[in-house]
């Protein structure tokens, strides 16, 4: 009896020891050539669902809203999946948006943000907005992220704006305090704000081929999958792609992927 009693201490220590091991996992981060993070952990068969919006007016009405927050939270909740959110700081101050807002954060998601205004950082390389005016926009986005508790250590990962930078303005978010990350490229799902008829329109069909296209060629390990929480008034509810969130998540599931958000890092 000694004997046993002296093993199975030193059995539950190597245990812990190897639980405590296994959580302190090195993260590896793929870079573009900004130094912005693309993927997480890529040797990893997980996936990152991250989600951004806007909101803004035009002379017709919306052109963009946050109107699909809530089915995507539906989706998530439904197939106790996390995501991380990245709206605009505008839309935190539209107060039809607020109750889901809260929801993101007491569901347990990743809310972070996107710009206050959606500044066009640059063009094709060139640099379109001075560091004074992106330190501007991003305190009124903090303003309003703090408005729901929340701390700059909370959401110091950013999405920028437009998922479009430069350099120059790369360095200057990251001297503000923020970890810069942007959604894996070889996907089409950010062109779901184009409208039928158009010549640049994608459908949501080829957006989902897309997808399954690059899992079959390169395997979704580590990708930050990018979804439009929104909607663009040209296309009908079949031709969003967050329509078919929860067809994504099982088809990712049953090919062994999980999920994790920003707050696993």
């Amino acid at each position: 009896m000694k004997i046993i009693r002296t093993i199975i201490p030193v059995l539950c220590a190597l245990i812990l020891f190897s639980c405590a091991d296994n959580s302190q996992k090195e993260i590896v981060f793929e870079y573009d050539e900004c130094g912005v993070v693309n993927k997480i952990n890529p040797d990893e068969k997980c996936v990152w669902l991250v989600f951004t919006a806007h909101y803004s007016l035009n002379d017709n009405g919306y052109f963009e809203n946050f109107d699909g927050v809530v089915p995507v939270l539906n989706t998530l909740k439904e197939k106790e999946v996390k995501g991380s959110f990245f709206p605009t700081g505008i839309c935190f101050e539209v107060e039809k948006y607020q109750e889901a807002v809260r929801r993101i954060i007491d569901e347990g998601h990743y809310l972070s943000s996107h710009s206050f205004n959606h500044l066009l950082l640059c063009d094709e390389g060139r640099t379109l907005v001075s560091a004074d005016s992106i330190k501007a926009d991003f305190a009124l986005m903090e303003a309003s992220l703090e408005k729901y508790g929340l701390t700059k250590e909370q959401y110091h990962w950013l999405i920028p704006p437009y998922e479009t930078y430069n350099q120059e303005t790369a360095d200057v978010m990251r001297e503000l305090g923020y970890k810069l990350v942007n959604p894996t490229p070889g996907f089409m799902t950010g062109m779901d704000w184009t409208s039928p008829g158009a010549p640049n329109y994608i459908s949501t069909e080829e957006i989902l081929e897309g997808i399954w296209q690059y899992e079959s060629e390169n395997s979704m390990n580590g990708v930050l999958l990018l979804i439009h929480a929104m909607n663009y008034p040209d296309r009908t509810d079949e031709d969003r792609p967050y329509t078919y969130l929860g067809e994504i998540i099982d088809i990712l599931k049953s090919k062994g992927y999980t999920f994790k958000t920003m707050f696993d890092l």
